[in-house]
């Protein structure tokens, strides 16, 4: 194979990812695995957020609410961690992310 004609984009179309995506309750579910239950029993005890869509109808998440769906999941199925603990994990993940914003930021300056 050439090497250039791997970087080479002109033989198809670019993905280019929309950030404002979000999704409705059910396409959450199918693109999660999890049911729409226990998708809004996590958005009601506040573990994923939800996107105000005022054009549409219904509860939707964006990629963030998916990929914190997906870290509950993972945590309660594989580690049988419990709501509690779910939160506190959550909680530190957020925190150890917004240190190491602090710190990129530090270092570049």
């Amino acid at each position: 194979m050439n090497p250039s004609a791997k970087n080479d984009t002109s033989n198809g179309p670019v993905f280019e990812p929309d950030m404002d995506a979000s999704y409705s309750l059910e396409v959450t579910a199918k693109l999660t695995g999890v049911s729409s239950e226990t998708i809004l029993y996590y958005h009601e005890h506040g573990l994923i957020p939800w996107v105000e869509k005022p054009e549409a109808n219904g509860l939707h998440f964006n990629d963030d609410a998916l990929r914190t769906l997906r870290r509950i999941e993972h945590l309660r199925v594989i580690f049988e961690i419990n709501e509690s603990g779910i939160k506190l994990i959550l909680h530190l993940m957020d925190e150890l992310e917004k240190l190491r914003a602090d710190l990129r930021r530090s270092d570049a300056g």
